[in-house]
């Protein structure tokens, strides 16, 4: 009996294979020579492990994931991002927004007009008001000619029980303390982005007039932090500052951020499709994996603070040697790419026209007629023409839909393949520590 066509192959070394299997998660060790001549028992192993799935089988399979993920569904945060302007105080070379950015600002009429909308989308989909966030969004949020539009967002949030999150450069934080303290109940936390020590940071998060911005953002963790407001550092790392994340634990050591309870940091990769060079400005996804999993490994006291996003395609294998600990909640079957594509994440302008994710905004090809559009984009694996019948649509969830539309030549398949297959290749002196010779050995449990 074969394994499965859609079973993926990892070559470890000349004795051993990495097998994944798509249709239900399965991560296996296995001795090059049981591929050729398999004893019963490994066989038999293997056929509890759905590596021999039929198509038919693998149809009623899909059904069962689908309902897995229809139940984590349930519990998945709605994110309503709520543009205040598109002006920004800050000159960064890695702004993916850098075609967009104007003085344009939010008026007091459209913010009404967001505020009914989202509060109408809520009761026809009977979403419970705990997974509702507004999440404050620009250019820079916090550069407004009225704050008025900021404090009534923050009224708006407080009689609907909804958070607020803001993601800001925190130069300006300082500037409207009163309006946050008076509505402490409804503020989430801040987000607020420190790139790397003070030279690395500069060069990726200048002041539009080239100033340091360094000294004001550290600052304003501080202030936050001091007035008891939940902070989300956040670090994008790319291939300017990969190298030196080192130094920017060490500073954020010597800060005794670590010992705060209101602090976290989140860590994700650059990427944009529209105003990067990827050869220049980023890293692979499976490089910046592997650099995580050594700061993990080397800085335990890290650990209940460092959290990790957009793994796009390494979150199920990285979950599955527990290499991060359990970072995120759900591993199961990817059915969408990311929540924007799933239909978790919708993006207002200032203008009040919704966009389907941060880096769309303003594209007039990704601008959604109302929150309840149904197109491609917010389409699951199983409805897309192109995804259904994909030996690895489970593990990549269809793809970018953005990366598509400014690559339109671009083979998915084989792109999720390739960043599968460079992190085993890198991670393999790892896998093979578990290897054990003429031994099947089971790295995970099934979805």
């Amino acid at each position: 009996m074969g394994l499965s066509e859609r079973v993926q192959k990892f070559e470890l070394d000349a004795s051993n294979y990495l097998l994944m299997n798509p249709m239900n998660g399965a991560i296996d060790i296995i001795p090059s020579q049981f591929l050729k001549e398999m004893p019963p028992e490994v066989e038999a192993r293997l056929q509890a492990r759905g590596y021999f799935l039929s198509e038919q089988g693998r149809q009623e399979n899909l059904l069962r994931l689908r309902q897995v993920s229809q139940e984590h569904n349930q519990n998945i945060p709605y994110w309503f991002y709520v543009l205040t302007t598109l002006n920004c105080n800050f000159g960064c070379p890695i702004c993916y927004e850098k075609k967009t950015r104007s003085n344009s600002e939010l008026s007091h009429a459209v913010l009404d007009s967001i505020i009914e909308r989202i509060s109408d989308f809520q009761q026809l989909k009977g979403i419970p008001a705990e997974r509702v966030n507004i999440l404050l969004f620009g250019g820079e949020p916090l550069i407004l000619s009225n704050p008025k539009v900021l404090e009534n967002v923050l009224t708006a949030a407080s009689q609907r029980s909804w958070k607020v999150v803001t993601v800001t450069n925190g130069s300006l934080v300082k500037h409207h303390l009163s309006i946050y303290r008076e509505h402490r109940d409804v503020v989430s936390d801040f987000r607020v982005t420190l790139d790397g020590p003070p030279r690395v940071h500069d060069s990726r998060r200048p002041y539009i007039n080239g100033l340091s911005s360094f000294d004001d953002v550290a600052g304003a963790i501080d202030l936050l932090l001091k007035e008891g407001f939940e902070v989300k550092m956040q670090t994008i790392l790319g291939k300017g500052n990969l190298q030196n994340i080192e130094d920017l634990i060490g500073f954020v050591r010597v800060k005794g951020w670590l010992q705060q309870p209101h602090f976290q940091w989140r860590v994700e990769g650059s990427h944009d499709y529209a105003n990067l060079d990827p050869a220049r400005d980023e890293i692979s996804e499976g490089r910046m994996v592997q650099r995580l999993i050594q700061v993990w490994e080397e800085h335990p006291e890290l650990r209940g603070k460092l959290k990790f996003e957009s793994f796009k395609y390494l979150g199920h294998i990285v979950r599955s040697f527990g290499w991060l600990g359990e970072y995120k909640t759900y591993f199961g079957p990817k059915l969408g790419f990311c929540e924007p594509q799933k239909g978790f994440h919708y993006v207002f302008s200032t203008d009040g026209k919704v966009y389907h994710c941060p880096r769309t905004i303003n594209n007039p090809d990704f601008q959604l007629e109302g929150l309840m559009q149904s197109n491609p984009k917010r389409s699951s694996i199983l409805e897309r023409e192109g995804c259904a019948p994909c030996d690895i649509n489970t593990l990549c969830g269809g793809g970018c839909v953005v990366q598509k539309k400014y690559y339109p030549g671009l083979d998915c398949r084989d792109y999720a393949k390739s960043v599968i297959a460079e992190f085993v290749g890198l991670m393999k002196g790892r896998i093979l520590e578990l290897a054990e010779p003429g031994k099947l050995v089971s790295v995970n449990e099934l979805w």
